[in-house]
């Protein structure tokens, strides 16, 4: 759903319909290790020891636990006037984004708030700690060591775009609920838009490069979600191509800048968070930037 270049492989999709079509328009991922061993707990027989980093928890990419389910934000806040504001925006080619940023606040009014709209997100939340996870890992210990902790060193010395398919795979299968889809569509216009730049080898990366992969990810996941709750239902888009690419690139820009700007202000960098802190960091960048885009969709 994202505007940059992607591959012809690479999914691209305004409307939910994308969900059915990932599997089907996504390149295969190249074979992955054996899958990663789960530790027994300490005294069962049957563990299986599994290095960790430096200064890291023994076990890799712990997944957090789901929150509790969240009531429908049709019971008291509704979403009509936010899909009335992405309908006139689409009618209007965007409007200049005021009505886009209208809509992406109301959006999180009505899921109760910021901190409402981020815990909404809990598939992408999870994903986005394993990449922040592998990232992370890259930054304070080297590509072969990040690679390896993840069951993923046969992908040593590989393009960047190989390795997040691989990891894309690894982290949310296809098949699953939308939410999960939503997930893996984030990670698969990532995959896109690395492939566009270029074969970059993934040991080549710089904290930089790194640190946009993951701010980029993360920003389609709420990206696409908004799509898939304010402006994929009872909204009639343009025929014009070119009038729904540039509802996407406001869309885009709006929601990337919001994300960026709270990455930033939370330190701007991977390599400062500690492995077990990931999964907090993550959550305080989503609820920091759903606040965000509240503000500024209240004073658009």
């Amino acid at each position: 759903m994202g505007t940059s270049g992607t591959k012809p492989s690479s999914p691209r999709a305004l409307l939910p319909t994308w969900v059915d079509d990932v599997a089907a328009s996504t390149p295969s991922a190249p074979p992955l290790p054996t899958p990663l061993p789960v530790p027994a707990p300490p005294g069962q027989p049957g563990a299986t020891p599994v290095p960790a980093p430096s200064g890291t928890p023994p076990n890799p990419v712990p997944v957090p636990q789901p929150l509790p389910p969240l009531a429908s934000p049709a019971a008291g806040k509704p979403l009509g006037s936010a899909r009335s504001d992405f309908s006139r925006a689409a009618r209007s080619r965007g409007g200049g984004g005021r009505d886009l940023r209208r809509a992406a606040g109301k959006y999180v009014r009505a899921m109760g708030g910021a901190r409402n709209a981020a815990r909404a997100m809990a598939p992408s939340r999870r994903v986005m700690t394993g990449l922040g996870q592998l990232l992370g890992q890259v930054a304070q210990n080297g590509p072969a060591a990040a690679l390896r902790f993840f069951n993923l060193q046969s992908l040593v010395g590989a393009p960047i775009a190989d390795v997040f398919l691989a990891l894309t795979d690894l982290l949310c299968p296809d098949g699953g609920t939308i939410d999960e889809a939503i997930a893996r569509n984030a990670m698969l216009e990532t995959v896109g838009e690395l492939g566009a730049a270029g074969d970059l080898p993934f040991d080549g990366a710089t904290p930089d490069v790194l640190d946009a992969v993951f701010t980029g990810a993360l920003a389609r996941s709420i990206e696409t979600k908004l799509f898939n709750e304010i402006g994929g239902r009872s909204i009639r888009l343009p025929t014009d191509v070119a009038a729904v690419e540039i509802i996407q690139r406001t869309l885009h820009d709006f929601i990337q800048g919001t994300v960026r700007d709270r990455f930033a202000a939370a330190g701007g960098t991977l390599a400062s968070v500690p492995y077990a802190g990931v999964e907090a960091f993550v959550q305080a960048i989503y609820e920091q930037s759903f606040e965000l885009i509240r503000i500024l969709g209240d004073s658009a």
